[in-house]
């Protein structure tokens, strides 16, 4: 048995690693291609190039790990379906699904080592490949916005600021509330027509400050007044920086900006939809896995190239139910969660009436 699992698991890692391989330099190609004619409008030297594509690999390769993994079950078992090696290994009284557990245990590997590098890897990665291809077009990636206009910023201190305009280094219409530490409750909130930075301070103006019991959430004190100076960490620099994309941010770090976006009363629907799909998208490997397993048993690939079509239209199939699952999570039909996880759910379902269909189990 032991030897029949180690020549199935060597049979799928050596097209498995091919098909990455292959897959990520398609996508290398594509890419350059799609912006070539920036590449030689502005003439990057070869190195910034180079650590630019290397920099966005990781990405890519979270992306092309299913579909590789998919082919390479496909071409795998396929081959050995065709060669009659799956009906002896049936004949000998051996469980399929027994001998084939190896494969599955690798999928999940597969899956925990995605979550990883999506997790550590890409998010510094997606940021310097931004900041490479800022440069490469001729832009300063540091370069701070003059002037902003109806953002909310989420402070460090469970702070929350709502500003409706910043330029240089005066706030106008602004709204800041303050939480008791590690709640939702609101123990003071200040509103100001303007707030201006000065010699390392904050001085508001034209406003009103209202404080809260951290007991009861009652109001205590209400003044309104023309002009307060205080003591804040920010500075215009933390507010000039346009907040990051969520899907650059890694799991952690998205989990405490959409906790600071809940606290301050704004919806975080999307923000939490990416958090769940952040953890959903690597285990699509382990299920597209498993789907692909009736499918080259099922009297076996024809061909290679049949076998590689159908993992690509499989592919596409999953990648538009995952968007679909996601606008419907944004929309409100379907909760951040279930939005997340939808196409996972529906595929491993398929799979396992597949399986059954196939008598694997």
């Amino acid at each position: 048995m032991k030897l029949i699992q180690k020549y199935l698991a060597y049979s799928f890692l050596k097209p498995f690693f091919a098909a990455l391989i292959a897959f990520l330099i398609l996508m290398i190609v594509t890419h350059f291609f799609d912006y070539m004619h920036t590449f030689l409008d502005q003439k990057p030297p070869i190195d910034m190039l180079a650590v630019y594509f290397l920099n966005r690999i990781p990405d890519w390769f979270v992306m092309v790990m299913p579909v590789a993994a998919l082919l390479a079950v496909l071409f795998s078992l396929g081959s050995l379906k065709r060669h009659g090696e799956i009906t002896a290994i049936g004949s000998s009284g051996i469980s399929i699904l027994k001998a084939l557990k190896p494969l599955i245990l690798i999928s999940i590997l597969i899956s925990i080592s995605s979550l990883i590098i999506n997790e550590t890897v890409v998010p510094p990665a997606n940021r310097k490949a931004d900041n490479l291809f800022r440069i490469i077009r001729g832009r300063d990636p540091r370069e701070p916005d003059d002037t902003r206009k109806n953002f909310s910023y989420a402070a460090a201190g469970d702070r929350f600021y709502f500003i409706e305009k910043l330029s240089e280094n005066t706030l106008y219409g602004v709204k800041m509330i303050e939480f008791l530490k590690g709640t939702t409750r609101e123990i003071s909130r200040m509103t100001a027509e303007r707030a201006v930075y000065t010699d390392g301070s904050w001085e508001f103006y034209n406003g009103t400050l209202r404080d809260f019991s951290p007991d009861d959430g009652q109001s205590i004190s209400f003044m309104e007044f023309e002009k307060i100076h205080t003591d804040l960490p920010e500075t215009p620099v933390n507010f000039e920086k346009a907040e990051e994309n969520p899907e650059s941010m890694g799991f952690i770090e998205l989990l405490r900006h959409t906790r600071r976006i809940e606290k301050g009363g704004l919806s975080s629907r999307r923000h939490r939809v990416i958090l769940h799909h952040k953890i959903s998208f690597p285990f699509s490997n382990t299920i597209i896995l498993i789907l692909g397993i009736p499918l080259a048993l099922w009297g076996g690939m024809k061909s290679r190239t049949a076998g590689f079509f159908i993992a690509l239209l499989i592919a596409f199939i999953y990648w538009g139910a995952i968007t679909v699952g996601r606008a419907m999570g944004v929309g409100g039909i379907l909760s951040p969660m279930l939005a997340a996880w939808s196409a996972n759910i529906i595929f491993l379902l398929i799979s396992v009436a597949m399986m059954k269909n196939a008598r694997i189990f």
